[in-house]
């Protein structure tokens, strides 16, 4: 239902978190960008840099633009002799990325580091990326805008329908869930639903009796460009005493933004806050 490399992809910006972003230091605004993520791609268009942006990675395909630019790999395995190629004057990263942001000062490459885990990380991310690049005053824009659409769909229940976000296959063994320390449970408070999964933890495997166990009101499944929803909606069928499938709360959201923790990140709260309101 979602893709080993978005799988991996989300692990590892569930992954040390803690680990502060560092800024970066630069002489001149950089003409030569290289983006190691797709979340960090779209920051770099929205604030309209994408003429500056020379390599990036296979999975940068918002907007369609992104497609077209040189492509350095994936996680886990990028291209150095590209990178190199490409003479970037600045690598934009996770601050995650402990190996390649190592290999890429061995190559006397600037780099900057930004974070995804939460709301205010993405919006650190534009402010940083936008002081960088001598794009203050766009990257305040931006982050106006998003604030005032969190606050518009900022709601409020007095009994929020208990809520399960899955990434995972309902058909075959254990399923990956988002829990309580992460942007998607952030975005799911905000629109007015509470998560089934408690304590402090960015995600959890869980396992049929869990499912039972837990019986959510309601079950979203992030499935980026799945073909069939509604095959995966069947899937969940054979829990038959979960509140959510014996009411029909089944929603399956495929759009390549789910788990993208960019700019887009409203799309999913506005879905999340649609969801909310038809099962009131």
């Amino acid at each position: 239902m979602i893709n080993r490399i978005t799988f991996l992809f989300i692990f590892a910006l569930l992954c040390g978190c803690d680990k502060p972003a560092q800024p970066a230091v630069l002489d001149h605004p950089p003409e030569r960008i290289i983006s190691l993520a797709p979340n960090i791609t779209e920051t770099l268009y929205a604030l309209g840099l994408g003429d500056k942006l020379v390599g990036n990675t296979p999975h940068c395909t918002y907007p369609e633009a992104a497609r077209e630019v040189q492509k350095v790999g994936s996680f886990g395995s990028f291209s150095y002799e590209t990178i190199v190629s490409l003479k970037p004057d600045l690598v934009i990263l996770h601050k995650e990325y402990e190996a390649e942001k190592a290999r890429l000062k061995s190559l006397n490459f600037p780099t900057l580091e930004t974070g995804s885990y939460f709301i205010a990380d993405i919006l650190e991310g534009i402010q940083r990326i936008g002081a960088a690049c001598n794009v203050q005053e766009r990257a305040d824009k931006l982050i106006g805008q998003l604030e005032r659409r969190i606050t518009q769909l900022q709601s409020a229940h007095l009994n929020p329908p208990r809520v399960l976000i899955t990434f995972g296959s309902a058909s075959d063994g254990p399923i990956q869930a988002f829990g309580s320390a992460c942007l998607h449970n952030e975005l799911l408070e905000i629109a007015g639903g509470k998560n089934v999964i408690e304590g402090e933890l960015p995600f959890a495997t869980l396992s049929r009796e869990a499912i039972l166990r837990l019986n959510p009101d309601i079950i979203i499944v992030l499935a980026p460009e799945l073909k069939n929803p509604d095959a995966a909606s069947k899937q969940w069928e054979k829990f038959t005493s979960v509140n959510a499938v014996q009411h029909h709360r089944i929603h399956i959201l495929t759009a390549d933004y789910t788990c993208i923790p960019g700019p887009r990140f409203l799309r999913t709260l506005e879905d999340f806050a649609k969801i909310i309101r038809q099962n009131d």
